[in-house]
């Protein structure tokens, strides 16, 4: 009998595999994963296999984000807890640039989940699955307990906002204005962080540029190779076939004088052969006339 830890660390494999299926696939793959759990002795990964939930569509999209732009994600799941930790600090106009950038980051996301519903099931994300999903990201900035279902990959509904998430910003009070310094501080390391992630991104994306161009340096140069390697035996094979041409002119030159000399012996022979034919039909001619001429008269 497998340990709770080991049942946990099968459940949480089992559970990425299903949460990155279309929403169509998971209950026949969720049914057979905890089928063949079963049939492994394992009743209780079945049970808990048997109970994870398909994930709606928002949920799914959301899902899709955590798995196919973890970068993107982070980032908003560090702008939420930034947020959370100087919200109380921050006055009218320092929230109202916060919002327009958490407006703007989770646009992003909800642009890029349309594209992975476009290509991965060919569906277009409505309107309503849309905001769905829009409050579902806007959640993990006000909450820590949606930033972490979020951010397991493994959402089977949509999250709902609380606290400040769906607040519009308050007007500043004088008290507020005159803590406009050290407010200021508390942004300044926001941004930093931000360009720190940012920066960090960036270094990750050159990395992978450097490497990828690297690679296609190799095949290049591989290419260059081989072209010559091919070009050489090209130009071997042209030198090969000059030569057999140039033996080939040269043995079929002897040839024809070879079959001259044929066809003149051949037309000597025949001179020969009838040269010597006259000579016997004279020889013959004589022969009798000299018996005619010993025959008594």
């Amino acid at each position: 009998m497998r340990g709770t830890k080991d049942v946990d660390m099968h459940l949480e494999a089992v559970a990425d595999e299903l949460y990155r299926l279309p929403p169509g696939e998971f209950t026949a793959a969720r049914n057979e994963a905890a089928k063949k759990a079963r049939s492994h002795g394992d009743r209780q990964l079945a049970q808990q296999i048997r109970s994870l939930r398909r994930p709606t569509t928002p949920a799914w999209l959301a899902n899709q984000l955590v798995h196919h732009h973890p970068a993107e994600m982070e980032a908003l799941l560090d702008l939420g807890r930034e947020l959370r930790e100087v919200m109380a600090e921050l006055g009218a106009e320092e929230l109202r640039e916060l919002t327009q950038q958490r407006y703007r980051l989770v646009s992003a996301l909800v642009d890029q989940a349309r594209s992975i519903a476009s290509r991965q099931v060919g569906a277009r994300v409505t309107d309503e699955v849309a905001q769905a999903l829009r409050t579902t990201l806007e959640a993990t900035l006000s909450d820590p307990g949606s930033a972490e279902a979020v951010a397991s990959g493994h959402l089977a509904e949509a999250l709902s906002v609380s606290g400040f998430g769906s607040m519009s910003a308050p007007e500043a009070s004088p008290e507020r204005t005159t803590k406009r310094s050290s407010r200021e501080g508390t942004i300044s390391d926001l941004d930093e962080r931000r360009r720190r992630n940012a920066r960090r991104r960036a270094e990750h994306d050159l990395e992978a540029a450097e490497k990828d161009e690297r690679a296609a340096r190799a095949a290049q140069a591989a290419a260059e190779r081989e072209l010559r390697e091919a070009t050489q035996r090209r130009e071997e094979t042209v030198a090969a076939v000059d030569l057999l041409q140039s033996q080939l002119a040269e043995t079929m030159g002897a040839l024809d004088e070879r079959r001259t000399a044929e066809q003149a012996a051949h037309d000597q022979l025949q001179a020969a052969q009838r040269a010597s034919e006259a000579a016997t039909e004279s020889r013959g001619t004589a022969h009798r006339r000299l018996q005619e001429l010993a025959e008594p008269g």
